[in-house]
């Protein structure tokens, strides 16, 4: 694991600065109180981070916040920290040392991806567990400070000695059934049990069976959005279809108002032909034919109206030729009765 950058957002006197490390070896050099220790603490924090708990800080811990918190932003103290491991991946960590709760370690290259489950360790991640340590052992093996350098001059056992602690309370050395209580531990906070509806096992076996249902629900109605579709769909066709029809029918009624108009310019072109000077004038042959057909209509409108003729109707001639046929004798003039003749008069 290798360091990329570290960024101070506020740590010490920096405020939204940031260190770019190069890959291997890289000195940091500069006059007193420039900032190389303060660099060098940040480090060790966007990596670590502080421990999150119940009880009371340790001494170190309060010296460590003591030292490096900003003085004009307090609550703001926090640090980040971009990290290559060995697998390949770039983790950056973000580490809020004011409150300890905006703390995250996310996969730098897929936004989205949560790495902190992982390292988690006295509630915050701490990302020398990638390492095989925690943040105390860390920070005694890895994170050597200057005094302590100087101090190897005079006593080179104290570096074994900060080995050894380091190896012993990295619990490398711990019992197996210290580590089966731990794995025990771990599952019963993290992962949990069915008799335990309020753990991460329970909790997520209800989110995912409300995934199921609303899943199966969207599902759903997407089958009946494409049957809406479908049905949208043939009768935008039928709609295409009888626009196609309407425009052939005005098509054909335009071709035949075409036509009759052609026809009637026909007609009026012949008959300017004919008649170039314009309408004939009245008083020729036929005005004397149409005033002798009105006075002829005249004259029958004044003839009277025809009279019934007075005796007995067809009904009764014919009963009486019956009757003489019958009898072989005519009847008497007395009893038949006068027969008058109107003729039409004209």
């Amino acid at each position: 694991m290798r360091f990329e950058s570290v960024r101070a957002h506020p740590f010490g006197p920096f405020e939204d600065e940031t260190l770019t490390l190069a890959p291997g070896l890289n000195v940091v050099h500069g006059p007193n109180e420039a900032g190389k220790s303060t660099w060098h603490a940040a480090l060790y924090a966007g990596l670590c981070g502080l421990r999150r708990g119940k009880g009371a800080r340790d001494a170190a811990t309060k010296r460590f916040g003591e030292r490096h918190r900003p003085w004009d932003a307090p609550d703001a103290w926090a640090v980040s920290a971009v990290v290559a491991l060995a697998d390949g991946r770039r983790i950056e960590l973000h580490q809020d040392l004011a409150g300890r709760v905006d703390c995250s370690a996310v996969d730098a290259d897929r936004a989205g991806r949560d790495h902190a489950p992982e390292i988690l360790h006295d509630g915050a991640p701490d990302g020398s567990r990638w390492l095989g340590l925690h943040r105390r052992s860390f920070r005694g093996a890895a994170c050597v400070r200057q005094a302590q350098i100087l101090g190897l001059r005079d006593d080179a056992k104290l570096l074994q000695h900060d080995l050894q602690r380091a190896a012993a309370t990295g619990g490398a050395d711990e019992t197996a059934a210290r580590a089966l209580d731990a794995l025990a531990a771990c599952r019963r906070e993290h992962v949990g049990s069915e008799a335990a509806p309020t753990r991460p096992l329970m909790v997520a076996r209800k989110r995912l069976d409300g995934c199921r249902a609303r899943l199966a629900e969207a599902r759903e109605r997407q089958e009946e959005h494409r049957a809406q579709r479908r049905r949208v769909q043939a009768l935008e066709r039928e709609a295409a279809a009888c626009a196609q029809d309407v425009a052939r029918l005005q098509a054909a009624r335009t071709d035949a108002e075409a036509a009759a108009a052609e026809r009637r310019a026909d007609r009026a072109a012949a008959l300017i032909a004919r008649f170039p000077d314009g309408p004939p004038h009245r008083g020729g042959g036929d005005d004397r034919l149409a005033q002798r057909v009105a006075e002829a209509l005249a004259t029958w409108r004044a003839c009277p109206a025809p009279h019934a003729p007075a005796g007995p109707d067809v009904a009764a001639l014919e009963r009486e030729l019956a009757a003489a046929d019958r009898n072989d004798e005519p009847p008497a003039a007395s009893d038949r009765a006068p027969r008058t003749v109107v003729a039409p008069y004209f």
